[in-house]
C-alpha cells in the first residue's frame, strides 16, 4: 500500500470518527434524557462512553492484530491529550467550574485508575512488561465499582422533585424524538467502529513507510486522532458555558479509556507493553494529579491553569517525538 493512499485512508478513518461520535452522543445524549439524567452524569457516562467508542475500536482491533504498541500508547497518549490539551483548551475559552461530585468522586478515580498501572507492570506477569488478562479483569471490576456510584447518584437523583431538577437546570429536555435518537445512536456506532479499522491499519502502514516505531504513532496520530470527538465536544461545551458535560467528558473518558477499553484489551488478548510506556504512565498520573489538585483547592479549572496544561501537552509532545524518532 502506497504512502498516499494510507494518508487518505488514515483521514476518511478519522472522518467517520468524528462524525459517527457526533452522531452517536447527539442520539444517545437525548436517550438518556428521557430517563431523567443530569448533565453531569451523561457527560460522565453517555458523552464519555459515546466520545470513547473510537479509541476501544483502535485499541482493540489493534490488539487483535498483535499491534500493541498503537493499543496501548493509544489510551495512554488520548487520556494525556483528552487531560492536558483538550481541559486546556476549554479552560482558556472559559473557566471551568468543577462539580462537587468531580472533586469527591470522579477524580480520585481517575486518579487511581491511573495509579493501577503503575505495578501492572512489573506485578503478576510472569514476562515483565505485560498486561494479562488477570490484571484486564481487575481493571473491568474498577470499572463496575466505578458505574455502580454513577448509577446509584443517578437513581438518587431520579427520585427528586422533577420541578425542582429543572429549576436547578440538572435536567435537559430532549431535542429529537426516541426514534430518531436510535437511529443516530447506531449510525454513529457503525461510523466509528469501521473509522477505527480503517485508523489502525492505515497508521500501521504510514508507520512503516516512514520508519515511525508504532509506539510513537499510537502516542500521536491515532491518539490525537481518536480524540478529535472529545476536542470537539468538550470546547462546544465550554463555549455553551456547560462546564459539567465539558470536564464530565474529559474524566469520563479517561476512565473509560483505562478501565473498561485496555481492560477489555487485555482480557481479549494480553497486550506486551513498550519499555518506555512506564514514562509516560508517571507522566499522565502527574498531570492527572494536577487537575486533581487544582479542583479540590479552587473548584474551578482556570485560564492560568488551562495555559499551563497546554504548555504541558506540547512539551511532553517534543520530548516524545524527540525520543521516538530514530533520526533526532
Amino acid at each position: 500500500m502506497t504512502l498516499w493512499l494510507s494518508v487518505l485512508l488514515l483521514i476518511i478513518g478519522f472522518l467517520l470518527l468524528v462524525k459517527g461520535a457526533d452522531f452517536f452522543v447527539d442520539g444517545a445524549s437525548n436517550i438518556a434524557r428521557v430517563f431523567r439524567v443530569s448533565s453531569l452524569i451523561i457527560g460522565l457516562t453517555v458523552v464519555a462512553f459515546g466520545t470513547s467508542l473510537p479509541e476501544a475500536a483502535v485499541s482493540i482491533s489493534s490488539a487483535l492484530a498483535g499491534v500493541d504498541d498503537v493499543s496501548f500508547g493509544n489510551i495512554v497518549g488520548s487520556n494525556i491529550f483528552n487531560t492536558a490539551l483538550i481541559l486546556g483548551v476549554s479552560a482558556l475559552v472559559i473557566p471551568q467550574v468543577v462539580h462537587l461530585d468531580l472533586v469527591k468522586r470522579d477524580l480520585p478515580i481517575n486518579v487511581l485508575a491511573v495509579l493501577v498501572l503503575i505495578p501492572f507492570f512489573f506485578l503478576f506477569s510472569q514476562t515483565t512488561n505485560l498486561l494479562n488478562r488477570f490484571e484486564g479483569v481487575v481493571l473491568l471490576f474498577m470499572l463496575a465499582g466505578f458505574m455502580y456510584l454513577i448509577l446509584k447518584d443517578a437513581k438518587n437523583m431520579r427520585n427528586l422533585d422533577p420541578h425542582q431538577l429543572a429549576e436547578a437546570k440538572e435536567i435537559k429536555a430532549p431535542d429529537m424524538s426516541i426514534k430518531k435518537a436510535i437511529i443516530l445512536t447506531l449510525i454513529g456506532m457503525a461510523g466509528i467502529v469501521f473509522g477505527g479499522i480503517l485508523v489502525t491499519n492505515s497508521a500501521r502502514d504510514i508507520a512503516i513507510e516512514l520508519g515511525m516505531s508504532e509506539w510513537l504513532v499510537g502516542l500521536t496520530i491515532v491518539s490525537v486522532g481518536t480524540s478529535l470527538p472529545e476536542l470537539v465536544t468538550s470546547v462546544v461545551a465550554a463555549f455553551k458555558k456547560e462546564s459539567d458535560i465539558a470536564i464530565g467528558n474529559i474524566v469520563g473518558s479517561n476512565i473509560f479509556n483505562i478501565l473498561f477499553i485496555l481492560g477489555m484489551t487485555a482480557f481479549i488478548n494480553p497486550v506486551s507493553l513498550n519499555a518506555s510506556a512506564i514514562i509516560d504512565v508517571v507522566i499522565l498520573l502527574c498531570i492527572t494529579s494536577f487537575v486533581l489538585v487544582v479542583a479540590y483547592f479552587k473548584r474551578h479549572v482556570g485560564r492560568l491553569n488551562g495555559l499551563i496544561l497546554l504548555m504541558s501537552y506540547i512539551a511532553y509532545l517534543v520530548y516524545i517525538i524527540i525520543r521516538d524518532t530514530p533520526t533526532l
